[in-house]
């Protein structure tokens, strides 16, 4: 992405037919004949430059915000926005924090003014294509035009407004809302932590440290264990204690796709230092023969990606999986692709205890009762723990409001029923899955 430094000097010219101006128009700049005489009208100038910038698709909610804010920053006045070549212009909502999206162009011509200059865009920012800005000016007032490419170039390659961020990658990027999550709120082992955190966040700390001494700037983990066991919830503690680190969810419904996967790599080694987070890996990565080679294109690409092949730098990827074994042995059986695979059990009766706590910031049980789930939630997850102190508040025969509420949800049989209910599937939340 950045500026081409091919600047179009040209004289319109002089055609005897309609079909060759609309030709010649759709060729230069895919805007119609009545448009261009708008444009040669308002930079008073037959004589014009053209200074075409060009990024690639999956930036052209980046490019929408950068335009914005340099219009903005620049001091330019928007007199007039025009479809590109009839009809009107055309707007989209853009991501551009957490839970804030704004209305910026999409595709049209924009007119501005600053101390008297003219300039105008031809933005055509197309998500399936790629992303083009076209920046006109009266060859006289060419130095503007140039400026305002430069300033531009560099607000899109700094790329400040997903640097650093938590985004979710769906061919555009997608601010996440992220819960208040911590170490301390999760049930994993003291040595679990540490081997996650090493091979992430202080990995990507020490990564151009390590480099000179053969350490490849780009690492690998694979979590597994059974569901419930917390592996969603330790990408989400990673996500809120990586300060300074672009973490980038993958979208599940694009991972299929095997283009997807190129330009999720390409995007992550752009905003370095990243964690890619795959969750539920086993979608594209099952055994080839085992899937009868349904996903070996995406897996390939996949693979490519892990392999470093690709200049990815400082980028660490982490993936989940229920299903271990139905894993390809090139991702889970090769380091370098996956360097290490760390499994997350159910938690011991200290860990089901801090759960428990944990809980109960929110819900007053009872210590008496604490003491009682840490005993007989031996061998369950941290989902079906949570799973049996909502089940005792939901089917309690009293309702939230009134006021032996709470004694009622944690009474002796209450939570007996609800340890039954979990304990032999009658809680389970969703679908059963089958895998094949």
């Amino acid at each position: 992405m950045g500026l081409q430094h091919v600047v179009n000097d040209y004289k319109p010219i002089d055609p005897g037919t309609l079909d060759e101006v609309e030709d010649y128009a759709e060729e230069m700049h895919g805007i119609s004949k009545k448009v261009r005489r708008t444009v040669e009208e308002f930079l008073g100038s037959e004589h014009i430059v053209d200074i075409p910038l060009s990024a690639p698709r999956y930036y052209c909610d980046l490019v929408a915000w950068a335009l914005e804010r340099q219009r903005e920053e620049g001091g330019w006045k928007s007199e007039q926005v025009m479809g590109r070549a009839t009809g009107q212009a055309c707007y989209t909502s853009v991501s551009v924090a957490p839970g804030k999206q704004e209305v910026l162009l999409q595709a049209g011509i924009v007119f501005l003014r600053r101390r008297g200059v003219p300039l105008v865009l031809n933005v055509d920012l197309d998500p399936t294509d790629k992303a083009d800005v076209v920046i006109s000016a009266a060859a006289g007032q060419r130095r503007h035009a140039e400026a305002f490419a430069r300033a531009l170039e560099t607000r899109l390659n700094e790329k400040k407004l997903y640097k650093g961020q938590k985004i979710e990658f769906g061919g555009t990027m997608t601010f996440l809302e992220l819960a208040d999550l911590s170490w301390k709120d999760i049930a994993v082992p003291e040595e679990v932590k540490h081997a996650i955190t090493a091979h992430t966040t202080r990995f990507l700390e020490w990564a151009q440290c390590l480099e000179p001494h053969g350490v490849s700037p780009r690492r690998g983990l694979l979590l597994t264990g059974k569901p419930g066991t917390g592996k969603t919830l330790v990408c989400k503690v990673l996500m809120n204690t990586s300060p300074g680190i672009t973490c980038m969810v993958a979208h599940t419904a694009y991972m299929m796709h095997p283009l997807y996967i190129d330009e999720l790599y390409k995007v992550a080694a752009n905003l370095s230092p990243t964690i890619v987070f795959l969750e539920d890996i086993d979608l594209i990565g099952q055994g080839r023969l085992r899937s009868g080679y349904g996903m070996a294109d995406a897996l390939s690409r996949l693979l490519f990606a892990l392999d470093g092949v690709q200049d990815c730098r400082n980028v660490v990827t982490i993936a989940t999986t229920n299903w271990l074994e139905i894993l390809d042995e090139a991702l889970k059986d090769r380091p370098s692709r996956f360097d290490r695979v760390i499994n997350i059990d159910p938690p011991d009766a200290q860990q089901r205890r801090n759960y428990l706590n944990y809980l109960a910031r929110r819900i007053p049980l009872p210590a008496g009762i604490v003491d009682h789930l840490v005993e007989s939630t031996a061998g369950m997850t941290p989902a079906q723990i949570q799973e049996v102190v909502h089940c005792a508040a939901i089917e309690s025969s009293v309702p939230p409001d009134a006021p032996d509420y709470w004694d009622t949800v944690f009474a002796a049989p209450a939570v007996e029923a609800a340890l039954k209910n979990v304990r032999h599937g009658a809680g389970k939340v969703g679908f059963e899955q089958r895998r094949s």
